[in-house]
């Protein structure tokens, strides 16, 4: 039997779902990779402009809630964390456990809203 954390299942439905909006595909550029901390895994979801981000979508470890978290910069494998400061409850947006939807919606809104923000000139 081969089984997938839900973290990281969590963050692959809401990607697919991003990827079936051709506009937002089309207009923005977004790298995808993953991030685990022993307690919580998924996918992050990176960009870079002017200013670059990095946003994460997990299963919170304290509840089944989908949590779409993140903070400046490029973060890659190198021990960093994409959450923003604070304690595990501080998060960009949370979902009821079988939100896919809302929460991929609301991740496309938080990017395009950094994206158009920070264009080159």
């Amino acid at each position: 039997m081969i089984t997938i954390s839900k973290g990281l299942s969590i963050g692959l439905i809401v990607l697919e779902l991003i990827k079936q909006d051709e506009e937002f595909c089309n207009k923005y550029s977004v790298s995808v990779g993953t991030f685990t901390n022993c307690r919580e895994c998924g996918l992050t979801f990176m960009v870079m402009e002017k200013k670059s981000f990095t946003w994460c979508i997990y299963e919170h470890r304290n509840s089944d809630s989908i949590i779409i978290n993140g903070k400046e910069g490029y973060i890659s494998l190198n021990g960093e964390l994409p959450y923003q400061e604070g304690t595990k409850w501080d998060y960009l947006g949370s979902f009821s456990y079988n939100q896919y939807y809302e929460a991929s919606e609301k991740l496309k809104e938080l990017i395009a809203e950094f994206l158009d923000e920070n264009k080159y000139d």
